[in-house]
């Protein structure tokens, strides 16, 4: 009879260390949750770098813009004249010049304004409210992210002295 009895014990601890169909279902369903979430965070990384990577494009078209200005004369009417500074442009994230223009790439389009004499400074008692411009440049982008369009705009705003650095770098 001996043997019987663990015959049945054995039947009975095998029964109790078995997992139930409940409780395999349950632990499939979190874990495919687990996985779900972990690769929509990696997504979703992804998607915060590019976003930073195209502002920062953006900060870099508007800051070359306004440093290509400093090399524009006043005097010989080059910073007023679109030929030399266009009023509006298009750029890409990937430059031309640098390794080509990607069709997939972001395009940027932007937007430069010139005020002569402006308010801010024409208000004031300042002698040299007529020898400053105020330039502002303004790009805007579309970006794509999950089947939605996002439209971003970002601004930057300097003032131009008439006899600032040109001066130094051409002779006119």
């Amino acid at each position: 009879m001996q043997p019987i009895i663990k015959n049945e014990m054995a039947q009975k601890n095998a029964r109790q260390e078995a997992f139930t169909l409940v409780e395999l279902i349950t632990s499939c369903a979190i874990l495919a949750i687990l996985f779900v979430s972990l690769f929509y965070g990696i997504a979703q990384g992804y998607n915060i770098i590019q976003s930073e990577r195209e502002n920062l494009r953006a900060t870099q078209i508007m800051l070359g813009r306004m440093e290509g200005l400093h090399l524009e004369a006043w005097g010989t009417n080059q910073l007023f004249n679109l030929t030399y500074v266009p009023n509006t442009f298009t750029d890409y994230f990937y430059p031309v010049g640098l390794g080509g223009f990607n069709s997939n790439a972001v395009v940027y389009t932007g937007t430069m304004t010139i005020t002569t004499n402006p308010a801010s400074i024409s208000g004031t008692s300042s002698g040299y409210a007529p020898n400053m411009a105020l330039v502002t440049v303004t790009v805007s982008w579309n970006d794509n992210n999950f089947g939605l369009t996002n439209t971003h705009t970002k601004s930057m705003s300097t003032y131009v002295a008439q006899y600032g650095i040109q001066n130094y770098t051409f002779n006119n």
